[in-house]
């Protein structure tokens, strides 16, 4: 009964204090609802399979690219087998491990998902991927090891903002060679490999299908990771708690680390000024 899958659990680090300061401000239920409906399946499947890049489109225009956008999504749904559920502020995405294209998916979407909790909400992510054993139904049941592995390396053992990745698991996603395109999302550390909002932003510009549609698409990508290590200063020094302030430290050093790794603007592909 049970399937042989890639499984990812990823809680929002933070949800739980921004619902107990909503009683007191007013502004703040407005803005968990919209990161919450940024988790719901429907959502994470539009935004993994294309990007409308809307100021690229003549506005004439703009209709009939969202009604092809929006036939193209509903079909690569139909074909991709990649099984979402999500409760309160935590996320399960799996994928089968059999399926080349459906188990990477399930990587580009938590690599975009990250980048988009954090821009337009300000939230970081933590998690745990493995493979193995599992039982996943949208809207229906969910349990199997693999789960109760994955939640483990999360709540247990990821500690930091980033999503921690068995190697094993590592091991079985490089048996196929077009994952090549996403070494650039991982980052290893000691036995464990890992992604975060920093690795998201690398592999994006580096070697993702957005990199293949030049600077202009990627622009907004290198802005939001040079600005990041601003907004990340900033909460480290409006952090009032140990636990949160380190979290973001580490985070910090990630973006400084990475820097370094991000591939530079193509001379002939001038970036658009904003």
């Amino acid at each position: 009964m049970y399937e042989e899958k890639f499984i990812a659990f990823i809680d929002i680090l933070g949800f739980g204090s921004l619902v107990e300061a909503s009683s007191q401000d007013q502004s703040i239920p407005e803005k968990i609802l919209a990161a919450l409906k940024s988790i719901q399946p429907e959502a994470i499947h539009q935004e993994a399979y294309a990007r409308i890049n809307k100021e690229l489109i003549p506005p004439g225009e703009l209709e009939r690219v969202m009604e092809v956008y929006t036939a193209m999504t509903a079909q690569m749904r139909k074909m991709i087998r990649v099984t979402i559920t999500y409760f309160s502020d935590s996320l399960v995405i799996s994928a089968p491990s059999d399926d080349i294209i459906s188990s990477q998916m399930l990587l580009d979407m938590l690599a975009k998902l990250s980048i988009k909790l954090w821009e337009e909400h300000s939230l970081l992510i933590r998690g745990g991927i493995t493979i193995g054993k599992l039982i996943h139904i949208e809207n229906g049941p969910l349990f199997g090891p693999a789960m109760n592995r994955a939640y483990h390396l999360e709540s247990k053992l990821a500690k930091n903002p980033r999503i921690l990745m068995d190697a094993s698991c590592i091991e079985a996603y490089r048996k196929i060679q077009t994952f090549e395109l996403f070494e650039s999302y991982l980052q290893q550390d000691g036995e464990f490999y890992y992604a975060s909002l920093a690795t998201a932003y690398r592999h994006i510009i580096n070697d993702s299908s957005l990199a293949l549609a030049g600077e202009k698409v990627l622009e907004p990508f290198r802005r939001g990771f040079d600005e990041s290590h601003q907004r990340v200063n900033k909460l480290i020094e409006s952090a009032n708690d140990e636990g949160i302030c380190s979290k973001f430290s580490w985070l910090s050093q990630e973006l400084k680390s990475r820097l370094p790794e991000i591939r530079p603007v193509e001379p002939d592909e001038p970036i658009i000024q904003s």
